[in-house]
């Protein structure tokens, strides 16, 4: 690394906690075709998760530019007529600024763990009913096994031929494929869980053991292949982790960060699985949704993208709601079936022309 590289790595942090990248956009919301603008102000790739996940279509880009973090409650003064709402990725310490204006306030990832206190009867009963299906079949009838290994020609195989083609094809350009050294010093420390179809390897778990906590730290299918997933493939990783850690008498698995969306593939894999959720405490930025009117456009973006919040030391499912009348008892029951997961302790519906969102506890 240059001097110059060593420089900007050095400056970037203190730089981006004052000038952030500001992108207006425009588009077709996916689910009724109504033209949302939003506000992206954030120095990650955020905006880049989210826009697939928000528009029909690829939005307009009305405006890119930059700007000097502090005077964003001036910047939405500004266009406090001309957008829907702004998602803002903020450090820790401007929180106290946006304590008022920011309604709702998320994290860039969030944690989740499972727990093994029960026995496998207990853990499988907080399965949704199909991971509760794929696991009764493996206890009885399995299509797969497992072994442990700390084989180097077991890794080389997991990192070239399963953990890297998976990432790339499920996250396409947004995949982050951690490097080669770094899984190695993972590998070093803990062992591979490989999963096999008769004579092949057709995925694999890269775990470690930290006090009573099963890491796991990365997975992957080989060649990312579809087809070896719609077998079972993914949710056989699942299965002999848990597994694992009832054999050595474990507490938990530490399934590490997903995003918050519930639409998320990795979030909602984990939530069939019974996982809980909690806030990643080494997270130093929240992400803000500033809202400027509570209109029908806005509880549309929130029921195609429902997201977990923080409010008051708890975590909360953040959902849109169009309809006139409030929710019945019965819509109250739905969602909960819906949305919930341990570590949730309830939801908030948007609704059009209501600044105070309607509260459904989780019993």
């Amino acid at each position: 690394m240059g001097l110059i590289d060593k420089v900007k790595l050095k400056v970037y942090p203190v730089v981006s906690r004052y000038i952030s990248h500001a992108t207006l956009v425009e588009g077709r919301l996916g689910n009724g075709g109504e033209t949302f603008r939003c506000l992206f102000v954030e120095n990650t790739d955020l905006m880049g998760y989210m826009l697939p996940r928000m528009y029909d279509d690829r939005p307009a880009v009305l405006r890119k530019w930059r700007i000097w973090t502090p005077s964003l409650p001036r910047v939405l003064r500004d266009h406090s007529n001309s957008i829907d709402m702004c998602v803002a990725v903020l450090p820790l310490s401007y929180e106290p600024k946006f304590e008022k204006s920011a309604q709702f306030r998320s994290q860039m990832l969030i944690c989740s763990f499972m727990d093994m206190s029960g026995g496998w009867t207990e853990i499988k009963k907080r399965f949704q009913h199909n991971k509760r299906q794929f696991s009764n079949r493996m206890d009885k009838r399995p299509t797969f096994s497992c072994r442990v290994s700390k084989d180097q020609k077991d890794f080389e195989l997991f990192y070239n031929e399963m953990y890297a083609p998976h990432i790339q094809k499920r996250f396409e350009d947004l995949a982050d494929i951690d490097s080669y050294s770094h899984m190695k010093d993972s590998f070093d420390k803990g062992f591979l869980l490989v999963i096999e179809e008769g004579d092949t390897c057709v995925a694999g778990v890269l775990c470690e053991v930290q006090n009573d906590t099963l890491l796991a730290r990365r997975t992957g299918i080989l060649h990312g292949d579809e087809e070896y997933i719609r077998r079972g493939a993914a949710s056989a990783e699942y299965y002999f982790m848990l597994k694992f850690a009832l054999e050595h008498d474990l507490s938990r698995v530490d399934l590490l960060r997903s995003r918050p969306f519930f639409n998320d593939g990795v979030y909602s894999t984990k939530r069939k699985w019974g996982a809980t959720v909690y806030p990643d405490r080494e997270s130093r930025s929240w992400v803000f949704f500033l809202i400027p009117e509570y209109s029908r456009k806005v509880a549309s973006f929130f029921q195609i993208n429902p997201v977990i919040v923080c409010r008051d030391d708890k975590m909360y499912g953040l959902v849109g709601w169009n309809n006139e009348d409030a929710p019945s008892e019965k819509d109250a029951k739905e969602f909960s079936q819906k949305y919930y997961s341990p570590g949730l302790d309830g939801l908030m519906l948007i609704r059009p022309h209501c600044e105070e969102p309607v509260q459904i506890p989780f019993r």
